[in-house]
């Protein structure tokens, strides 16, 4: 069961994060201000639908800790080709394989030696973490 007033809480605290107002958190999300006012106050429960649109209109937030306050509170967010620093190696980091491509194995694979740049790169761990990688344009 849902602790309404733990997450009415990471409510505030993504909130609080973007340095958005009620009403402007509100209008990113999509609904309207009184319905925010309303769950903030406590008067209102959040829905499943208004909980979908905060997950959805912010992209480093974890579902399961919105809705659970389990897991991180928000995934990686998205730098530029970032790394993770030797802190944050999972066992997933250290059983990475080294692949390396050369043109001769790409024409043996029939596969045209110049492809389109990647407009996005999403490692999936076992774990359920996962890191997200975005090429400077």
């Amino acid at each position: 069961m849902l602790n309404n007033t733990e997450v009415i809480s990471r409510i505030e605290e993504i909130r609080n994060n973007h340095q958005l107002t009620a009403a402007s958190f509100a209008s990113k999300i999509g609904v309207q201000r009184s319905a925010m006012s309303h769950i903030l106050s406590g008067r209102n429960k959040p829905s499943l639908d208004f909980l979908m649109k905060i997950y959805d209109a912010f992209d480093e937030v974890n579902l399961e800790w919105l809705l659970l306050g389990k897991s991180p509170p928000l995934t990686q967010p998205q730098d530029d080709f970032r790394k993770t620093s030797e802190n944050d190696k999972t066992e997933a980091d250290e059983i990475k394989p080294d692949i390396q491509i050369t043109e001769s194995k790409i024409e043996t694979l029939n596969l045209p030696i110049s492809c389109e740049a990647p407009k996005e790169i999403i490692y999936l761990y076992a774990n359920g973490k996962f890191e997200r990688f975005t090429p400077k344009n």
